[in-house]
């Protein structure tokens, strides 16, 4: 778990802090990056890393969270609009904000991107509503089908030579998406 102060100092010291981090990753394996390492690196005392984080990885989850917020919470657009605007929305700021994604990757850590995504599903409810027409008991579902479906969608982006924009992604899902629903009515259909 993170700790960060609201105040520009200790938001200064978390970048500082996420940017030695980097710099550990290009001398040494993640699992291998020690305080001591990250303190070189950055020039924060330890104990500011230590009350900021209780372990490295939380400087990784910290650094999701603030692309989430940023993403879900800086002129995105309606809930109300149409569900593939969303889309393009998102996959828009993850792809102009790729090396958070690269570095989960490179160090095959995407359960990290996956958690934020969950934590911060209840704060998009929270900021923009339930959608309507939507059973609550379902929602859990609907999230992590959700977070599944987005989390996978940047790694096959990633893995394929990061060439689509979002609005290419968004006809594959969409093209994705009918062929589902064609499989769902075939499927009633033999029953």
């Amino acid at each position: 778990m993170y700790h960060i102060p609201k105040d520009k100092r200790s938001e200064q010291s978390v970048k500082l802090i996420y940017n030695g981090l980097i710099s550990c990753l290009k001398k040494k394996e993640f699992d291998r990056i020690t305080v001591s390492d990250l303190q070189k690196e950055s020039g924060v005392a330890r104990t500011t890393i230590y009350r900021s984080f209780d372990n490295i990885s939380d400087i990784l989850y910290w650094k999701c969270d603030t692309c989430f917020n940023d993403s879900l919470f800086s002129s995105m657009p309606s809930l109300r609009s149409s569900e593939m605007e969303l889309a393009k929305h998102y996959f828009k700021y993850w792809m102009e904000h790729s090396d958070i994604l690269e570095l989960l990757m490179k160090i095959n850590r995407f359960d990290i991107i996956y958690a934020c995504h969950m934590k911060n599903a209840d704060a998009l409810a929270a900021q923009y509503g339930r959608l309507p027409n939507f059973p609550s008991e379902h929602g859990n579902y609907f999230i992590a089908i959700r977070t599944g479906f987005t989390v996978s969608i940047l790694t096959a982006w990633l893995r394929g030579g990061r060439r689509e924009t979002p609005e290419e992604i968004t006809a594959i899902i969409q093209e994705q998406l009918v062929l589902l629903q064609e499989g769902a009515r075939d499927d009633k259909k033999t029953d």
